[in-house]
């Protein structure tokens, strides 16, 4: 009682401008928001995707009514600048040259890896996975990610994407299922 009095009471704070409520009330969710940005739009991104939802999360805390917890509505701003970041890159992408008429890179070799051949492999697997975790459509593929890669349980997914526990569990069914035919495809194609 005496946490949701002295979150209400921040709240009320912050949308009348002040910054120090509005980072005691925010601050707490920043590494859960991190995360998130991190499995949309990649590590290096991450940190600008959350500045700008939490700068735009500043703007619009007059219009939040908590029709749901403030966590739950900051994430899905992060989830939103993400997404929009990354139609971006795409958009970027497909406008750029093709990377095999870029230069390659000359850096030394690591002593502690592995053999080249199974660098090789590794490197062919990971690629495999990759371009089929990128033909899966955003909200399966980052549900996914969100679940066996960062071990989100399902209501932190629930929260951070929008969605009820019954969404993120029928996403993860559809995400595997899609994966698997998709690797299986790809097997089959490459044995042919």
């Amino acid at each position: 009682m005496n946490r949701e009095r002295s979150e209400g009471e921040l709240l009320s704070r912050a949308r009348k401008g002040d910054m120090e409520a509005f980072a005691m009330l925010f601050e707490p969710c920043r590494q859960q928001a991190l995360t998130v940005a991190a499995r949309i739009v990649g590590a290096d991104e991450a940190q600008d995707v959350v500045m700008d939802a939490f700068l735009k999360a500043w703007r619009a805390l007059p219009a939040f009514h908590g029709h749901c917890r403030l966590s739950t509505w900051l994430f899905r701003i992060v989830w939103n600048c993400a997404t929009d970041h990354m139609r971006l890159v795409k958009r970027r992408r497909e406008s750029a040259l093709p990377e095999n008429e870029k230069g390659a890179s000359m850096e030394p070799a690591d002593p502690s890896a592995p053999p080249p051949d199974r660098q090789v492999i590794q490197q062919e697997t990971e690629s495999r996975l990759d371009q089929a975790l990128e033909q899966l459509p955003d909200s399966l593929r980052i549900t996914l990610l969100l679940r066996y890669a960062d071990g989100f349980s399902y209501r932190e997914i629930a929260d951070a994407m929008g969605v009820r526990i019954g969404t993120v569990m029928s996403r993860l069914f559809h995400a595997r299922q899609r994966l698997k035919r998709l690797l299986n495809d790809e097997r089959e194609e490459f044995q042919s």
